[in-house]
């Protein structure tokens, strides 16, 4: 009975071109977009990133739906950001039409797809638990010879044989994966990484970045969900601003990063080979950026520039998330600035609502993302709904 619930909830969400939320009963991963094709064991959904930005499909088995969400702020946010998308001209990436005949199972139709076109695909392995990266390298009558690739050490690339049934949920031409196709024939193996973790060293390798344009790997002190890979473009003894790169090589924005909340800095690894190849790839196909935002910006290491940074976010209310010391991190822009603290006006988790006259301590901020396209539709949201 609750199958054939899911599966009403498909059919409805397909006739009606609804957005949907589709929630799995394995950990916290959701997928959101709309209903492509399906059948009783399988369906495809064209789905969006939480920017509202087209990005590829994803392939699962009916069995792993928990449930299908057609009404929520959530979809309602992403609806909105989806328009923005489409007014102000934003590149997305569209895959292309799907030809898959939904009378035969779907996940063959797919690895079989990815063979022909030679198309990295992310591919969740039940056997291992996890998902790999990688190619189809073979297909035979029930199973396919599958190239893992390690993204951060291509030494480890293994190729392995996995049934047609050996997966739930596959992830394919996505905005990452289609850049990633067309450069992985380009890839060399014999990468020799230098990490810098003392402070001497961490201020050569980014002044190298700094006069050399390469990319570098930043991990940082104070902040564990992510890292940053970009080129210097800004540096003194207070911190460095990155020009951001993102995981499928297009401008990510900027980041101010204090120069004690940087951890370590590496340099000519594995991973900042791939992203530097997709970074040309995409400047070749003219998609180096995001139409609206400036990747070309300038920074005078003789300045102030958290100072200068913090006053354009006032003065234009532009949001900017920033990093504290304590591992908390906000959204928003501050509303006065003074000389040792700061009154900031955050947005809620739900990104809907501001938290007015939040005191931050100057000191307390580590690193401040700015300029980049996540906050920048959040901001043309709020702006829209009259709430900025």
């Amino acid at each position: 009975m609750f199958m054939n619930s899911i599966i009403a909830d498909l059919n409805a969400a397909m006739s009606k071109k609804q957005l949907v939320n589709i929630y799995l009963n394995t950990g916290d991963i959701f997928y959101t977009g709309y209903i492509e094709t399906y059948n009783d064991d399988e369906v495809i959904i064209a789905t969006y990133e939480s920017s509202g930005l087209a990005d590829g499909y994803v392939a699962m088995k009916t069995a792993i739906i928990e449930s299908v969400e057609r009404q929520s702020e959530d979809l309602d946010s992403i609806k909105e950001k989806m328009l923005i998308a489409k007014d102000e001209g934003l590149m997305e990436s569209k895959p292309s039409e799907l030809h898959f005949d939904t009378n035969n199972n779907l996940f063959p139709q797919i690895l079989i797809q990815a063979y022909l076109n030679q198309e990295v695909i992310l591919i969740h392995d039940n056997e291992a638990e996890r998902f790999y990266t990688g190619m189809v390298k073979k297909i035979n009558n029930d199973s396919f010879k599958f190239l893992r690739v390690n993204k951060f050490d291509f030494m480890q690339n293994e190729l392995v044989t996995m049934g047609f049934n050996q997966s739930m949920i596959i992830e394919f031409q996505g905005r990452e994966l289609s850049v990633m196709s067309k450069v992985m024939d380009k890839v060399k193996e014999n990468n020799i990484a230098k990490t810098a973790e003392s402070i001497n060293n961490i201020i050569d390798l980014l002044n190298d970045s700094f006069h050399h344009h390469n990319l570098v790997e930043v991990r940082c002190r104070y902040n564990d969900h992510f890292f940053y890979v970009g080129e210097v473009i800004m540096l003194n003894d207070s911190g460095a601003i990155l020009k951001v790169v993102d995981m499928s090589g297009q401008f990510g924005g900027y980041v101010f990063i204090r120069m004690n909340g940087i951890q370590r800095v590496t340099v000519g690894n594995d991973y900042l080979e791939l992203v530097q190849l997709m970074k040309d790839q995409n400047i070749a196909d003219h998609n180096a950026s995001q139409p609206v935002l400036n990747d070309s910006r300038e920074f005078d290491s003789t300045e102030d520039n958290l100072n200068a940074i913090l006053t354009q976010s006032m003065n234009k209310h532009q949001l900017i998330r920033l990093q504290l010391k304590s591992g908390s991190n906000f959204l928003g822009y501050p509303e006065k600035i003074g000389p040792e603290s700061m009154k900031f006006s955050l947005l809620d988790e739900t990104v809907n609502f501001f938290i007015y006259g939040q005191k931050i301590p100057l000191n307390d901020i580590v690193e401040v993302g700015f300029e980049y396209i996540y906050a920048y539709l959040d901001e043309q949201r709020l702006r829209r709904k009259g709430d900025m």
